[in-house]
Parts: structure tokens; sequence; C-alpha cells
């Protein structure tokens, strides 16, 4: 089951989070970056916990839409980055670490 306050929440600003973070048992958030949104409530947000393989993001219930506010009370350390990212932004969380550190090799899927 799915994380209820989120799923139940999609009013406002949305997100696309990946399944493993907002599942019963929960992985940390360690990958997002903001793309351009595609729609008016997008955001363009795109969170993952870096464990989803190319074969898992394939399957149809890989990503859930969630507020973007929900994410951020699951995780108050991204709240910042959200704030000053702008589209083709790209942050991780190193393990073993609660920091977060820009990334510029990585490029945001079509």
């Amino acid at each position: 089951m799915m994380n209820e306050v989120c799923i139940n929440n999609k009013a406002g600003h949305l997100c696309l989070a990946s399944s493993l973070i907002l599942n019963e048992r929960p992985l940390p958030i360690r990958f997002f970056y903001k793309e351009l949104p595609q729609h008016k409530n997008d955001t363009g947000f795109r969170f993952y916990s870096g464990q989803e393989t190319d074969e898992f993001l394939q399957e149809e219930d890989a990503a859930c839409v969630a507020p973007l506010d929900c994410m951020e009370r699951l995780d108050p350390s991204i709240s910042e980055l959200v704030k000053q990212s702008e589209v083709g932004s790209v942050w991780e969380r190193l393990p073993d670490s609660n920091h977060w550190v820009p990334v510029h090799d990585y490029v945001i899927p079509d």
C-alpha cells in the first residue's frame, strides 16, 4: 500500500516519485531532478531512492503522482533545494551522508 497521506492529496503542485519511496516500507530519497513540467500542476520534480533498476522503471506502477509538499514532509532536507532548483537541476545524496550534492553528468531523460 502506498503512503496514504501523499496519494490521497493530489491538489496543488505535483511531482513524480518512485513507488519505492512511497510504499509501506519506504526507502529514503537519494536522487532527484527537475525537468520541464508536463502540465500546469506539474512542478517537474522527479524523486527516486537510487535503488530503481531500468527494469523496475519500465513497470506501470514504478512511479506515483504525489504532492510536492508531501515529499518535503517525507524528507525536509530537500526543501531548500526545491526552492532554488531550476529546470535541469540534478541532486544526489551520497550513501551514509545527509548532504546533497549537485550532479553535473546526468542526462535527464526525454
